[in-house]
This record gives structure tokens, sequence and C-alpha cells, in this order.
């Protein structure tokens, strides 16, 4: 990880709070935290403390009543989430996920101020036609006049791939499972 710049961000994407205690995690700077699963409140105030603690920033994806409460870091906005956004941009960051050309201005038009483009390699979930691989990721964020973070399919072999694109970062699941 020392090719990257320090403003490279890491954002692991989790659903219990045990996902998120793995040493793998709490080795990189500039680590951020997605919870994906906002029923579990006892959860998420626990890892609120985990957070503080050690200097993380968390999110919490498509709950933007539960983010204000709790008074989180951000909200992640997936590429399905339709409903208009009003919240204080001074007080939470927004990031979301965009598969499209249409999605990234739907999440602006929402307020995103940071993106997610997916899916960068290929995953069980995508097929091979669907993966955009460096050149059409790089052709598709070239005039995107904000920090872009590549996710899906991130493993150690293909990392170094990322140099390739200018990504702020990268979102993962399965890679902090290695």
């Amino acid at each position: 990880m020392n090719s990257y710049k320090d403003n490279f961000k890491i954002y692991y994407f989790g659903n219990k709070v045990s996902d998120f205690t793995k040493k793998k995690l709490l080795r990189f700077k500039k680590r951020n935290i997605i919870y994906i699963n906002h029923k579990n409140i006892l959860d998420l105030l626990e890892l609120k403390k985990i957070c503080k603690k050690n200097n993380i920033k968390l999110y919490v994806s498509n709950n933007i009543h539960l983010a204000k409460k709790l008074n989180i870091n951000g909200i992640h906005i997936s590429a399905d989430y339709r409903k208009k956004i009003y919240i204080n941009q001074q007080k939470f960051e927004l990031i979301g996920t965009v598969h499209t050309q249409k999605e990234f201005y739907f999440k602006k038009q929402q307020g995103c101020t940071a993106t997610f483009l997916s899916p960068i390699f290929n995953t069980k979930k995508y097929s091979e036609n669907l993966v955009l691989n460096i050149h059409k990721f790089n052709l598709l964020s070239k005039n995107w006049n904000c920090p872009v973070y590549a996710l899906a399919g991130i493993n150690v072999k293909n990392l170094n791939k990322l140099n390739m694109t200018k990504v702020k970062g990268f979102g993962g699941i399965s890679f902090f499972r290695e």
C-alpha cells in the first residue's frame, strides 16, 4: 500500500460489528466503514464507539434519518436508492454508488460529493460483460468533477491495477476477508 498517495481512502462495506474488527482493516490509514445493516441499532452504536476510538469515519447505507439521529460521519447512497435527499451538506458526506453515466448524474442531483464506480473487476455478482475493467472505468469517469472510488472485485492480485486509474480510493467486502 505504500505506492498510493496519502489521500488514498479505503472503504470497507460490512453488515456486522465483527466484520470491522479484523486486524487487516485496522492496519490501513485513511480507512472508512460503510455499515450496510442499519436494522441493528445496538451494533451500530458499538461500531460508532470503535470508529471514534480508532479515528475511523463511519457511514450508514441508505438511512439518512438514522445517520442524523446518531450523528454519523456520512451516508452511502446505493445505486438503486432513488428518493430525494434533504440534509445539511456541511455535516454529512454523501457518497453514491453508480454503474452508468446516467446514475452518476442522478447521484449528483441527490447531492453526492463522491462516487463509487462499480464493478471495476470481475465478481460473482456481475457477468463478464458488465465489468468495466481499467479502460472503460477511466473513460466513464474521465470528466467527473468529484472523487471517484473503485468498487467490486478488488483483491490482492489486482490492487496494483488501480494505479492505472485516477481513483482516490476503493471499497470492498471480500478484500478484507482474504
